[in-house]
């Protein structure tokens, strides 16, 4: 069945070629917009195609969710919001830790330790936090909101919603 697509795909590329260089070619003789709205027309098919697949929804796995998180201040502007960018994160690792570090007054880093457990092994990959020490803004099940190439997670927290987005 593969070899039907590909073969598909190779005569669909052929004719639209061309068709495309028969309709240039008598546009440049003829100077009529006629020929100009039919390539138009035949290449609709082909950019919907294109736009589809660079569009793709990549699914959520355990590769992309490793990395470093920043709040995000995109959702909610303001100094509250930069305050709380310059204080806290968080990051996976992959032997499945969680380092939450914030920032202390004193411009050390603290950082509290839990463990990732995965409930689900099939994209898009869930997690639960269990943390050594319980800590007031880490949520235990954080939320997971996605669109087709960026996600991000929703921390519920004492400051309320707190949006992390992956920088790393």
């Amino acid at each position: 069945m593969p070899i039907f697509g590909f073969l598909f795909f190779i005569v669909f590329v052929l004719s639209v070629s061309l068709f495309t260089i028969n309709c240039i070619r008598r546009y440049v003789k003829t100077k009529q917009t006629f020929h100009l709205k039919k390539l138009a027309v035949a290449w609709i098919l082909p950019c919907i195609l294109i736009a589809v697949e660079i569009y793709h929804h990549y699914p959520i796995t355990k590769e992309r969710i490793v990395g470093l998180y920043e709040i995000d201040n995109d959702f909610y502007s303001g100094p509250n919001s930069d305050w709380q960018k310059e204080h806290f994160s968080f990051e996976i690792t992959q032997e499945n830790n969680f380092l939450f570090h914030e920032k202390l007054k004193d411009g050390s880093i603290k950082t509290a330790q839990g463990q990732i457990e995965w409930l689900r092994q099939s994209p898009p990959m869930l997690f639960r936090i269990a943390m050594d020490t319980e800590h007031a803004l880490i949520d235990q099940y954080p939320a997971l909101y996605r669109g087709n190439r960026k996600f991000y997670y929703v921390f519920q927290s004492k400051f309320g919603n707190m949006f992390y987005r992956k920088v790393k």
